[in-house]
């Protein structure tokens, strides 16, 4: 939920204050809606080649690092530069959270635990134009607000476990130990090769008779 959250709200973020990047408002715009076509083309092949985690943790971070570094820019077309590059990762996220998300919940509650998940990120979509307007009191306050969610965001997901090539959790048990390794037992392994050994022994004797 925090992913959605943050994910949404920078996502929302960047595309409400392109009109601060030094350029011709129109073409900013029009450049941050452009953008979103490759990020979603990468996003649908990334997550199949690298895995979800790794590639949700890697966009949020990446985008976290361009709000941050927008800040020392001067107005301008490297500033539009990093801002896009921004734009890029967060679009990407928003579209590997919403498979990611997906494939984390169980089957029983995974239309609830979607839409818990959306809410939140509609939640995000909300604050995101207040959080422009804490620029009155500091200018570059609203990317710092940004580029901080974004990294602990990033930084948060990569505790979540993967679901490339895994059987996704059927009920409510298997969703609890999705992405544990199982606690092997010394008593219990020791006992089950004292019994191979029995068995083993048994056939061995049956053989002579």
């Amino acid at each position: 939920m925090y992913n959605w959250f943050v994910v949404v709200m920078v996502y929302f973020g960047l595309s409400l204050s392109t009109a601060d990047l030094g350029i011709d408002p129109y073409v900013a715009f029009m450049l941050s809606g452009l953008v979103e076509i490759p990020a979603r083309i990468f996003s649908i092949f990334a997550i199949d080649r690298f895995g979800r985690r790794p590639i949700l943790a890697f966009v949020i971070l990446f985008g976290g690092a361009c709000c941050f570094l927008t800040v020392f820019i001067a107005p301008g077309v490297y500033r539009v530069t990093v801002a896009m590059s921004g734009k890029f990762a967060l679009t990407a996220a928003f579209g590997v959270v919403y498979v990611y998300s997906a494939e984390l919940f169980p089957t029983p509650v995974r239309s609830a635990g979607m839409g818990l998940a959306s809410m939140s990120g509609r939640l995000g979509s909300v604050i995101s134009p207040l959080a422009l307007v804490i620029s009155d009191i500091w200018e570059p306050l609203p990317l710092v607000l940004f580029s901080s969610l974004s990294v602990t965001a990033g930084l948060l997901g990569l505790l979540l476990p993967e679901t490339m090539g895994t059987n996704l959790p059927e009920t409510i048990e298997e969703g609890e130990a999705f992405g544990k390794k199982p606690r092997q037992n010394k008593s219990n392994g020791d006992a089950h090769e004292l019994k191979v050994a029995a068995d083993d022994d048994e056939v061995d004797e049956k053989l002579v008779v």
